[in-house]
């Protein structure tokens, strides 16, 4: 194998697996893959680097399906969402340059533990998201993205809230977080937390999640969102528990 993998054969393999499984995942929820392969590398080669691997990664994941889900998409709602998130999502991503490794997987974990009760805070009270509140929440979105993987989380309940099915969430989101992992990839860039090795490891991993997300979406199609809305709980809460044990071991 190529030197810049820094491990064995089977190692190697083992990623392109879990790439490809994680790419099924985003494909068949809309979301999740990016922040359980981040979970996955960072045991790995460790969590500042699993994020810019990752970044990169998911320009792939996300263009596919953006393909996939293009006659889904709310367009009207990723023009707004992305002209209130760019500027905080740069300096999210600023941020997670000077970070410590500590910092970062207890901002992952506390991001994700909130997520869970601000989705069902939302849908107890049946919010409906009008154009102010989605502003704010893609503010607030933007700051988080920039940090960590997986931001869909925060802003799932604005999504839905704003009445949209599935199919237009899993399509509206792939457009924003691609828009938003390009931003981040280009601070990231510019500082010297992108190596060389880290980008085409990142392209590695994006190529082979592109089938994954095409076999994923076919999934998607065929659950229903109460089944959908519960595959999510469940990854959130086994991503909080493997993002506080990752925090505990760094200190």
């Amino acid at each position: 194998m190529p030197e810049f993998f820094n491990y064995p054969l089977d190692i190697v393999l083992i990623i392109a697996a879990l790439a490809f499984a994680t790419g099924a995942l985003h494909g068949a929820t809309g979301m999740a893959g990016g922040v359980v392969m981040a979970a996955i590398l960072a045991h790995l080669i460790g969590i500042k680097e699993a994020v810019p691997v990752m970044t990169c990664a998911l320009i792939f994941s996300h263009s596919s399906r953006v393909l996939i889900y293009r006659q889904d998409t709310d367009w009207e709602t990723v023009r707004l969402i992305l002209f209130f998130s760019v500027p905080t999502i740069i300096l999210g991503a600023y941020l997670f340059t000077i970070f410590s490794p500590l910092v970062v997987a207890v901002v992952f974990a506390v991001f994700l533990a909130m997520s869970l009760p601000i989705k069902y805070w939302a849908a107890q009270r049946r919010i409906r998201t009008n154009r102010r509140l989605l502003a704010g929440a893609s503010m607030v979105w933007g700051v988080l993205a920039g940090n960590v993987i997986g931001p869909g989380f925060f802003l799932a309940p604005f999504l839905l809230g704003a009445g949209m099915n599935r199919l237009a969430f899993a399509g509206t989101l792939a457009f924003v977080t691609l828009v938003m992992n390009g931003l981040k990839l280009a601070v990231f860039g510019v500082s010297s937390l992108m190596t060389p090795q880290l980008l085409i490891m990142g392209v590695f991993i994006g190529i082979i999640t592109i089938p994954g997300n095409w076999l994923g979406s076919n999934v998607l199609r065929k659950i229903s969102d109460s089944g959908h809305r519960l595959v999510v709980d469940i990854l959130t809460v086994g991503m909080v528990l493997n993002f506080i044990y990752l925090a505990y071991s760094y200190i």
